[in-house]
């Protein structure tokens, strides 16, 4: 069968209003992950199954779930008794990940067109009320980008990879770029079509370039050759490149650039003036000499757990699975031990899975390590993550969606203090059975409230201690007119109080 990137799209594509959208033709048969449903706010968001084993580490849940049946895509935040903390508008999201920005705790993601492994965006860059603070962009004009899309154009051509801020105030970003190229290494045409690998380091406030990396410039150091995707007849023009590199990470150490290949099952470390200072291929060694049990394809999320002049150790979520691989190989997290002189040898330090519920995870994931050397790992198109200890023992295990109908780019653990701009949602329902009136209560995005306080007139008072994300308080002495408000009591939003609401206004009647 005959294999191109626009193949990929199980949706059809569809243009309105300016914009790109992905959408899914229901299935009248197809299985819907339920949703968390609330009276005092129109959010719906994924439950999540969460089951603990053992103590995990402090912090929230931060991850974008996209539901390709419904077409549905948000960044959240949850808790993790499965509870949802906050949710972003509805879109397509990638890269999400809590940061630091000038001592402040930030949340950064890309949005915008998204193909199926590739997409035409910005970052936005969140403070802890929510609010967007910074936009980053890539000009697309300036600098020459072609897509698959042409003559469609786009305002911003960041890709859907990668948002990972430097200490510098720069953040590192992927680019996809459709260009010729001699393909007879591959089989193909010798005037053929290629979609580049770029990366970029930009200045977060002021949009400035501050580096610029090709794959297909540095041809000679990142070959053809090494890139494990078929050709399956694409390449022979600009609307149907042969998906070359595939790059899906970058973390930058020192002045260097480590990169992740997905295509080209590699992990390549830049020297600022674009020459590869080495090279590890997860099937061959590349530059170095692989040990048992060390070999990778497919990969996500590299990044050096430690670095010296003579050895780095690199972490890792091991894929070792595609569309097109057609086996099933197990997922897991990977840690590696890589000898930069002598020997050059690659040994095994840590590999880990969840024995009772293994993965085989076609795309995306991510590998992260926390304090006391736990990790949580999060499995991409397979809509699952987990926590493991220090002993490599599995701590938490937590589902949010079906497979192939969810999934998630990355998962981070963070601590998180929100303080939502907006004020409390609130809606009070009589009772028709008894005295008492049903208050609900949200607040999106707030993370530490303690307790609500329902205030009506003068002789009305009543508390409850919140209880995830909508608190339910059943008040007495109530009537149909009556209005109240509603407190946060505890935390950054302590005092804050909703707008003022009728009894029984907005109430579905049963």
């Amino acid at each position: 069968m005959r294999r191109s990137i626009l193949s990929h799209f199980p949706q059809a594509l569809a243009i309105f209003a300016g914009s790109l959208s992905v959408t899914t033709a229901q299935s009248s048969d197809a299985a819907l992950w339920p949703l968390q449903k609330y009276k005092s706010s129109s959010i719906q968001t994924p439950f999540m199954n969460v089951t603990k084993m053992g103590q995990t580490e402090p912090g929230f849940l931060f991850f974008t779930p996209q539901d390709i049946i419904r077409g549905d895509g948000h960044p959240v935040i949850y808790s993790d008794d499965g509870q949802l903390v906050w949710q972003g508008a509805n879109g397509n999201y990638s890269a999400l990940q809590p940061q630091m920005l000038e001592g402040e705790p930030v949340i950064s993601y890309w949005t915008g067109y998204a193909g199926i492994g590739f997409g035409f965006g910005y970052i936005s860059i969140l403070n802890s009320s929510y609010d967007e603070i910074h936009r980053v962009t890539l000009d697309c004009k300036t600098e020459n980008f072609v897509t698959v899309f042409d003559p469609m154009t786009f305002n911003s051509c960041i890709d859907i990879h990668e948002s990972q801020f430097t200490d510098n105030g720069t953040i590192l970003i992927t680019a996809v770029n459709v260009t010729q190229a001699d393909l007879s290494a591959v089989g193909g045409p010798k005037n053929g079509w290629i979609q580049d690998g770029l990366i970029y380091e930009i200045d977060i406030k002021t949009n400035e370039i501050l580096f610029r990396w090709s794959a297909h410039e540095h041809i000679d150091q990142v070959p053809l050759s090494d890139v494990r995707v078929p050709l399956e007849g694409s390449g022979v023009n600009k609307t149907d490149p042969y998906g070359y590199s595939h790059l899906n990470s970058i973390h930058k150490y020192g002045d260097n650039y480590l990169l992740s290949s997905r295509y080209m099952c590699s992990v390549f470390f830049i020297a600022p003036n674009g020459t590869v200072i080495w090279h590890l291929h997860g099937r061959t060694g590349g530059d170095f000499t692989l040990g048992l049990g060390t070999s990778f394809c497919y990969q996500h999320d590299v990044r050096f757990e430690s670095q010296t002049s003579e050895r780095v150790t690199l972490s890792m979520h091991n894929n070792d699975n595609t569309d097109f691989t057609g086996h099933a190989a197990l997922t897991t997290g990977m840690v590696l031990d890589v000898e930069l002189q002598g020997s050059k040898q690659v040994t095994l330090k840590s590999r880990m899975w969840d024995a009772d519920e293994p993965v085989y995870a076609e795309s995306q994931g991510s590998y992260q390590v926390l304090n006391n050397r736990h990790v949580l790992q999060d499995h991409g198109a397979t809509p699952k993550f987990e926590e493991y200890d220090e002993d490599g023992t599995i701590v938490m295990r937590a589902h949010f969606g079906y497979d192939n109908t969810m999934q998630t780019y990355r998962t981070y653990r963070y601590p998180w203090v929100g303080r939502p701009a907006t004020k409390p949602d609130v809606l009070a329902c009589p009772s028709s059975e008894s005295t008492k009136t049903a208050v609900y209560v949200s607040w999106n995005g707030a993370t530490d409230v303690q307790s609500w306080k329902v205030y009506s007139g003068s002789n009305i008072e009543q508390s409850a201690v919140r209880n995830g994300f909508e608190t339910t308080m059943l008040v007495d002495g109530l009537s149909g007119s009556d209005s109240l408000v509603v407190e946060a009591v505890g935390g950054v939003g302590d005092g804050v109080r909703s707008e003022p609401v009728t009894a029984g206004q907005g109430c579905l009647k049963t």
